[in-house]
């Protein structure tokens, strides 16, 4: 058995650093010391809050975004002694794992796991699977050069799939009631703006006839509904014109209802993006080593996991903080 460390849910809205045991790979796996986990907010936060649907039992150790170095692996393993990857967490623990991504050691299966490219800050890696979530909903939106998107709401997997939209082509805009996220969108050389009434009227300001495609972000029910005005309307004509489309980029824990006539006046495409493909994950982390897509202003606070109870505490409280990134290194 492995000792290690880590951050576990321990009970609602509380988290803790704890002792736990790995026990040694099998054949395929390898052992992986940490250096750094960075923290999915939305998807985390509500796991940790009791809220995922087939909630797991506390304690549980949370997250699913670790990059650290490979230190055992069996001799025609595909991943070398002493490679950096991406892992998405530990595959065995003493306690249960809601992925199990937030620990000191990990075990995972190698064939699995990213190596990430030289020069390729680790840190930045550990925000692959998020990127990697943004272009798979890109690639199934399928957007052309010409297409309007507009991307509703700003967090981390907002902002992503705004870049993501751009690299492939679309002209973007990005909205949120939130000034401090649209401020970090313009500042990334992308348009944005604040929703003081409706979406559909911040989108059809820039815009004019609405968005071809409306990327919803938000991982809030309510606002699906208010999403889906902001895309363009479809003429009654002789035109080959199809109807728009609406990603469902966010993860929502509740049903959500949407009204039938308004789908059906646009003739809506609904599209619902499952996670991503191993394929996802492997671009995603070249994307992120050549520069394609920025992630590093995406790290709001970056320190020792000691601090995991004041991080998760701000990041429920405090929208103007994105990720954060824990040093295992001590």
């Amino acid at each position: 058995m492995h000792k290690a460390k880590a951050i576990a849910a321990t009970g609602i809205n509380v988290v803790e650093l704890v002792d736990i045991e790995l026990p040694e790979p099998k054949p395929g796996e390898v052992l992986i010391r940490t250096e750094y986990t960075a923290v999915s907010p939305g998807t985390e936060l509500r796991c940790i809050a009791g809220l995922q649907r087939g909630d797991v039992a506390f304690p549980f150790i949370p997250g699913y975004s670790l990059v650290g170095v490979v230190e055992s692996a069996a001799a025609d393993s595909p991943v070398s002694v002493g490679t950096r990857v991406f892992a998405g967490g530990t595959s065995h623990a003493s306690i249960n794992l809601q992925w199990g991504g937030h620990v000191s050691y990990a075990i995972g299966r190698a064939h699995r796991v990213v190596p990430i490219p030289e020069g390729c800050p680790p840190q930045w890696g550990t925000l692959s699977k998020l990127v990697a979530i943004a272009l798979r909903g890109c690639r199934i939106a399928e957007p052309k050069p010409s297409d309007k998107v507009a991307i509703v709401g700003l967090g981390p997997i907002g902002l992503l799939s705004l870049r993501q939209f751009r690299a492939a082509g679309a002209n973007v805009l990005g909205v949120d009631q939130d000034a401090s996220r649209v401020d970090r969108a313009v500042n990334s050389g992308v348009a944005a703006s604040v929703v003081t009434s409706t979406i559909e009227e911040a989108v059809y300001s820039h815009f004019g006839q609405g968005a071809d495609i409306v990327v919803d972000a938000t991982g809030v029910p309510a606002v699906l509904p208010q999403s889906i005005m902001a895309a363009r309307e479809l003429p009654w004509d002789q035109s080959n014109i199809v109807g728009p489309k609406v990603l469902i980029q966010g993860s929502y824990p509740d049903p959500f209802t949407l009204s039938y006539n308004d789908c059906f006046m646009k003739e809506l495409h609904i599209l619902t993006p499952r996670d991503h493909t191993p394929a996802n994950l492997v671009e995603a982390v070249g994307m992120i080593a050549d520069g394609t897509i920025k992630v590093d202003d995406l790290i709001s606070w970056s320190g020792d996991t000691g601090s995991a109870p004041d991080v998760y505490a701000q990041l429920r409280s405090d929208r103007t903080v994105m990720t954060a990134v824990f040093d295992w290194r001590g």
